[in-house]
């Protein structure tokens, strides 16, 4: 999976399943999931960990749950393409 597909996939998660009331062509790739990017508060931000595990069959480890991987959309993109390809190399 490159990374257009879980950028896309990424926007997805937060435009249809976040209560956030934002559109798919509004959200930046290099969105800041904080502050004044997207601004996720911890319930939406901990619903959005719970939806991107389930959507790409992964385990975020608490490790991986900083600000530079968080801090934005592309930073949480590559983490995902980073354990995706750890379970293939795996397999």
């Amino acid at each position: 999976m490159d990374k257009r597909e879980i950028l896309d996939i990424l926007k997805n998660i937060i435009v249809d399943k976040l209560d956030l009331n934002l559109k798919f062509k509004d959200i930046d790739d290099k969105a800041s999931l904080l502050d004044d990017g997207l601004s996720l508060d911890s319930i939406s931000m901990a619903e959005f960990v719970e939806l991107v595990e389930s959507e790409f069959s992964i385990q975020i480890l608490d490790d991986d749950l900083d600000t530079d991987t968080f801090g934005s959309l592309e930073g949480v993109c590559y983490l995902v393409q980073r354990m995706l390809e750890s379970i293939k190399e795996e397999a």
